[in-house]
């Protein structure tokens, strides 16, 4: 009985995120056309999603801000599509990585999404 409960509770937060998702998208490409420089580029997206990163502590697993890996997967240069990075940061994976979907918003998932796909390697000056 208590799987059918977690189903039943995972399914209308899945739906909820696949409908913010669809939202999300358009101003993600809207983004990615302005300027990095600009007051709505990426930039400030990235920011924001570095900031977000940090505070949810998603660096303690994904190394090097997500450069490396670690107890998690390296985040830079992920092979994965965007529906499926989007889908695990809101549901998570049993016993690997918590769900995050009740604490963020659709404008946090898009600068979390802008600053992982951002991510290149530390050059040490």
């Amino acid at each position: 009985m208590t799987k059918r409960r977690i189903k039943v509770a995972v399914a209308p937060l899945v739906l909820a995120l696949l409908c913010s998702y669809a939202t999300v998208l358009p101003r993600t490409v809207a983004a990615e056309a302005a300027s990095p420089t600009s007051p709505g580029g990426n930039t400030e997206l990235i920011t924001r999603g570095k900031r977000l990163f940090i505070s949810y502590g998603c660096g303690w697993c994904h190394e090097d801000a997500g450069r490396k890996a670690g107890k998690g997967p390296q985040l830079m240069n992920t092979q994965r599509d965007d529906n499926f990075i989007l889908t695990r940061i809101a549901t998570g994976s049993p016993g690997k990585m918590p769900a995050f979907g009740a604490g963020l918003s659709a404008d946090d998932y898009e600068a979390l999404l802008t600053y992982i796909r951002s991510l290149k390697p530390e050059t040490n000056p």
